[in-house]
Order: structure tokens, then C-alpha cells, then sequence
């Protein structure tokens, strides 16, 4: 038990992968408590992720918290995005505070954490807890997004489609749209239908509009299910079907969009 932190904490990640040892998770935290007391900055992190999902103890944001200050003080680049988000979200006894948020996702950011670049890139994106900055966004929607997050390549899309902070670009806006819709990303599913509609940064093609409108409606964008909604009423890019056009206005209007609500009382008529 006396053991020095780093050997502690190894037996815990053994435990709580089931490494060589049988899956315990009780065991894990056990471990790394004991390497969290001795001060190892990862031990302290998965610690307050312990505390912060309740596995095998009872789920307690302010001990979190207590953990995750602890290491991120120590520079874990998880710990300090994790208590970013509890700043954000005036978690664990902690204020809501955009600025603090900031002053840790950008100690994360700087080590490179994807989570927290894009975080950083939305701050400055709209002006929360920082002076709204556009070059500063897409500096830090860029890094996340090369790493791979969608939310920031979609962010970075969009940046390009309305220049703002880059010159405007409709090529480089259907570049990062499509990564991101590949992911899966609703909205850059929907951006990326609009600019296949509008041949913006593509040739015009109808059927790809369709294609990423349906994937966006279906994850329930209002305004993809509207287009959708469009398209099979007019027969673009699908054979024209009322009963779909009047499934999507129906989706579209439920969740307020106006014109959806129009079209629909014209159905109904």
C-alpha cells in the first residue's frame, strides 16, 4: 500500500481495464484514490471521473470538481477541459462562470485537446467569457478540426460559407461540411444539402441535396425537414410524393418553422 503513486495508479487502470487482473472497478478507485492522496495528476483526473459518472461511488459533482482542480492545477490537459465544462455549467459548488471556463479550456487547448480547441473556437465564435474574436474562432474551430471533431469542422464550414474571419470560400465551407456530415453532424448535413442545392463550392445536384437533407432531417433539423419537405413536393431530386411532403412539413412545423406551417395548411386545404 505504500507504494509510490505512479505503480498505484497503474494498478488502477489495470483494474479498471481488466488488464492482467479481473475488471474491477471498486478496486480501480481504490487505487487511484491512493495515488490521487500522493498527488499523481492522472490519478487525481480519473478520480473525478469517478466521482463525475458515479462508477462505484456515489456520484458527487463537488468531488469531482475537487479532483479535477487538482490535476488540472498539475497541467492534465482532460482535467482542465472537464473543469471548463464545470465552470460552463455551474457545476460541483462552482459559479457559472464563462470566463473561468475559458482560462481552462484554453490550458487544455494549448495541449492540443480537441474537445476543448473547439470549445475555445465557440467562446470566441460568440463572444462568451472573451471579446468575440472571428480570427480567434477560426484558429481554434482549425486546430479541432484537423484532429478530426466534427462540431469544429462544421463550425469551420460555416466560417468559410459566410467569410467571417477567413475570406469567404464556398469550396473550403463544402470541404469541412462534408467531413463533419460524414461524422454524422446534422447540421453540416444540412449545410452541405444547401450548398448542393444552390451549387455553391459543387455543381448543382439535386439528388445529393436530398441525400444530406435526409440525413439532417431525420437526426430532426427543422429546416432540412422543411427542404426535404420541398423537394418532394416539387419532385426535385426525388419523384415527386405529396404524402412525404406532407410527413416533413408536419415534422418541420411542429418544431415552429412558420413557412413549413403555411405549406401545411395548404395541404390540408
Amino acid at each position: 500500500d505504500q507504494g509510490n503513486a505512479s505503480a498505484q495508479f497503474n494498478l488502477g487502470v489495470a483494474y479498471d481495464n481488466g488488464r492482467g487482473v479481473p475488471q474491477d472497478y471498486k478496486q480501480a478507485i481504490y487505487w487511484y484514490k491512493k495515488s490521487a492522496e500522493q498527488g499523481d495528476a492522472t490519478a487525481q483526473y480519473s478520480l473525478g471521473v469517478g466521482y463525475d459518472k458515479g462508477r462505484e461511488v456515489t456520484q458527487d459533482d463537488k468531488q469531482a470538481v475537487y479532483w479535477y482542480k487538482k490535476s488540472a492545477k498539475q497541467g492534465d490537459a482532460q482535467a482542465q477541459y472537464n473543469l471548463g465544462i464545470a465552470y460552463a455549467n455551474g457545476r460541483g459548488g462552482l459559479p457559472q462562470d464563462d470566463k473561468q471556463a475559458v482560462y481552462w479550456w484554453k490550458k487544455s487547448a494549448e495541449q492540443g485537446d480537441a474537445l476543448a480547441q473547439y470549445n475555445l473556437g465557440f467562446m470566441y465564435d460568440n463572444g462568451r467569457g472573451v471579446t468575440q474574436d472571428n480570427t480567434q474562432a477560426v484558429y481554434w474551430y482549425k486546430k479541432s478540426a484537423e484532429q478530426g471533431y466534427a462540431q469544429a469542422q462544421y463550425g469551420l464550414g460555416l466560417l468559410y460559407s459566410t467569410g467571417r474571419g477567413v475570406p469567404q470560400d464556398d469550396k473550403q465551407a463544402v470541404y469541412w461540411y462534408k467531413k463533419s456530415a460524414e461524422q454524422g453532424d446534422a447540421l453540416a448535413q444540412y449545410g452541405l444539402g444547401n450548398m448542393y442545392a444552390q451549387g455553391q463550392g459543387v455543381p448543382q445536384d439535386d439528388k445529393q441535396a436530398v441525400y444530406w437533407w435526409k440525413k439532417s432531417a431525420k437526426q430532426g433539423v427543422a429546416q432540412a425537414q422543411y427542404n426535404l419537405g420541398i423537394a418532394y413536393d416539387n419532385g426535385q431530386g426525388v419523384p415527386q410524393d405529396y404524402k412525404q411532403a406532407v410527413y416533413w412539413y408536419k415534422k418541420s412545423a411542429e418544431q415552429g418553422v412558420a413557412q413549413a406551417q403555411c405549406n401545411l395548411g395548404i395541404a390540408y386545404a
